[in-house]
């Protein structure tokens, strides 16, 4: 029947910043409602409300749980606990810190095979890493990621500039690099055969001094070439406004004497017309040709520093173009396949460091998760101990990897067996860590026998870290079992108006089917 455990435990959560609740059946049933609370840290208490409406707000109240005007966002307020607990750790989430110890039913994260899984969906590596960061020890990794995004980011950096061609574009495998080897040495011969071969002996020196002329001269035609047509250009904008764009009395007479009947007032009244046109057009026209005069003198400037580097080069003795051309083709394409193979090369040293880098990394993280095995597992063995009168295998977690672990109770697979191992892990984080509290719902007791509920309950009673229970058993219990319980309670639920919200929701109501008189 539903009278309200996992709901009250829920409600806990919501309280330290989870949003489960929100979706809880305590919300459906009765609406959205605002649950008040207080913190107590180094004796002084601090009080606030959150409503399930506006879960994103924390509002600080007073004493007497008035607003005070002042509020938090919840990962404000979320940062703040874990100041106020101690917990200021580098990469650690409050919340999934805290939510992955909270087995509340509806959170889902009370799978007994699997209790490293503290959030739905979570993988091994992801577990591991919050684990990390509870024990403190991801400032002890930190260091290593940075450098494994460092070498991400630059073979990130070098891939972009391929694809965007600020680099060559073509990386081979180990093959092609080996080939383009073979290419360049075949290519370099075919080099030193046409220096030999050539009538006159070059060198490298005279050799670029003639294709440097022949690009000069080149760059001089395209400059001849530009001048010309801007000096064309010039020429119809000078003759434009040297004659104008309207007709001269000459030219009126002339028309009359053709044609004897033509209207010359209205040609008169047209012509005033273009002449008003023609004074704009005017104005226009000097404008293009101080323009046109300025590129000419620019191309100008161009063509007498070409002229002077052509001078400077003084007497270049002739090579034919054949030679030039393909002299330049061949040193083309050895440039071209050792850009590749540097290319290559590159890439190769930039993926062999990130690997490195990501090999030291992973090296850390198990060497610190070594550690922890060491110390959850001696917790558990001395937890479990305590369980039993005759000595038993306990709960024992081992980490294959940086990204990969097992828990089990070695040759115990029972599901009271599996539900005992996830609550003393749970434990064992709880005494070794940081963790202010954890929280465990009814259905995670069902199967336990009772030396291990009793065994259970004196570890709960032994921290003053805040542990929060929901428990149906009671009645079974025995005296120093219950005695615990007792002193220990805060909430009893009960049916007949004793559940948590006063009603549950599973009665179905009596209707009244008789006609009314």
């Amino acid at each position: 029947m539903s009278i309200g455990k996992s709901s009250s435990l829920l409600a806990i959560d919501f309280v330290f910043g989870g949003d489960t609740y929100i979706k809880s059946d305590g919300v459906k049933k009765e609406g959205h409602h605002t649950i008040f609370f207080t913190f107590k840290f180094d004796g002084k208490e601090y009080h606030f409300a959150r409503n399930t409406g506006d879960s994103n707000t924390v509002f600080i109240c007073d004493s007497k749980y008035e607003m005070t005007g002042s509020q938090y966002t919840k990962e404000e307020f979320t940062t703040w606990l874990k100041k106020q607990y101690k917990m200021d750790f580098v990469g650690l989430s409050f919340r999934i810190a805290l939510s992955s110890f909270f087995r509340v039913y509806g959170k889902k994260n009370t799978d007994e095979l699997n209790p490293l899984q503290g959030i739905p969906g979570q993988n091994m590596e992801k577990s591991i890493t919050s684990l990390l960061t509870l024990f403190d020890k991801y400032k002890d990794i930190e260091e290593f990621k940075t450098n494994v995004t460092e070498h991400k980011k630059k073979l990130e950096a070098f891939k972009e500039a391929r694809k965007y061609h600020f680099i060559s574009d073509l990386v081979g495998g180990q093959k092609k690099y080996e080939e383009n080897l073979a290419t360049i040495r075949d290519l370099e011969l075919q080099l030193a055969t046409l220096m030999e071969e050539a009538e006159k002996g070059h060198s490298d020196e005279e050799i670029e001094l003639n294709k440097k002329k022949a690009a000069l001269t080149n760059e001089k035609m395209k400059v001849e070439k530009a001048i010309h047509a801007k000096e064309m250009k010039l020429r119809l904008v000078s003759m434009s406004l040297e004659y104008g764009l309207y007709p001269t009395e000459a030219d009126m007479s002339a028309l009359q004497e053709y044609f004897p009947e033509v209207n010359v007032r209205k040609l008169y009244e047209v012509e005033k017309y273009h002449q008003k046109l023609a004074k704009i057009l005017g104005a226009q026209f000097a404008d293009e040709k101080e323009a046109i005069e300025g590129q000419i003198s620019v191309l100008q400037e161009q063509l007498k520093g070409i002229n002077t580097e052509i001078r400077q080069l003084g007497f270049v003795g002739n090579i034919s173009t054949e030679f030039l051309d393909r002299h330049s083709e061949l040193q083309g394409e050895i440039a071209a396949l050792k850009t590749q193979n540097d290319a290559f090369l590159t890439q190769n040293e930039l993926q062999a460091a990130k690997a490195n880098a990501d090999a030291v990394l992973k090296r850390s993280i198990e060497d610190i998760l070594f550690e922890i095995e060491q110390t959850l597992n001696t917790k558990m063995e001395e937890f479990n101990d305590s369980l039993f009168d005759t000595k038993k295998k306990p709960p024992h977690v081992h980490f294959n990897s940086y990204n990969s672990y097992k828990f089990e109770t070695p040759d115990n697979t029972g599901t009271g067996s599996n539900y005992k191992g996830m609550i003393v892990y749970d434990l064992a984080v709880l005494f070794t860590t940081a963790l202010p509290a954890l929280s465990h719902d009814s259905l995670l007791f069902k199967n336990l026998g009772k030396d291990i509920e009793d065994g259970i309950i004196k570890i709960y009673n032994s921290t003053s870290k805040q542990i929060f229970i929901a428990y149906d058993k009671q009645g079974d219990c025995r005296p120093a079992t219950q005695k615990i319980l007792e002193d220990n309670c805060v909430l009893r639920l009960s049916t007949n108006n004793c559940e948590l919200y006063g009603r549950s929701w599973d009665i179905e109501e009596v209707k009244n089917d008789e006609n009314e008189l």
